[in-house]
């Protein structure tokens, strides 16, 4: 009887952190507007708090410029958009961190049209050293 106990107490924190593995924001678009996106954090309990932010990082002429992206969340929870605030010129990512520790910050690398290239995951971070990685930028500067 003991040792079915141990075994439902190991199941029943297990399964959390298993689900919270599978938490991610993924970042679409452009819309057909060719300027508004749409974060979505899925799979998402409205118990979880957010506090979403989320910085265009980018490379124009060797010099590094972030920009803030303002996030205006729509009636579903978890889900956020923002207009495209970067210039056209130069190699742009987007790190979209959460604001929650159990979601991973999603670094987002952007084709020259505007266009989602790829998205990755990264736990226990800003996203600030993947996206400089992403974009190969090196810099003498200490950030």
């Amino acid at each position: 009887m003991r040792r079915v106990l141990a075994m439902l107490m190991l199941l029943a924190t297990i399964v959390p952190m298993a689900h919270a593995r599978r938490l991610h924001v993924r970042i679409e678009g452009p819309a057909a507007d060719g300027l508004t996106y749409t974060v979505r954090t899925a799979p998402l309990d409205e118990r979880v708090p957010l506090e979403p932010w989320a910085l265009a990082e980018g490379v124009i002429d060797g010099k590094h410029h972030s920009v803030l992206l303002r996030l205006q969340s729509t009636e579903r929870h978890g889900e956020y958009r923002f207009t495209r605030a970067w210039p056209r010129e130069g190699r742009w990512t987007i790190r979209m961190c959460p604001g929650n520790p159990a979601i991973p910050t999603t670094v987002a690398l952007l084709r020259p049209d505007g266009g989602i290239e790829r998205q990755t995951f990264h736990r226990h971070t800003d996203g600030f050293k993947e996206c400089l990685k992403v974009l190969d930028f090196r810099s003498d500067e200490d950030c």
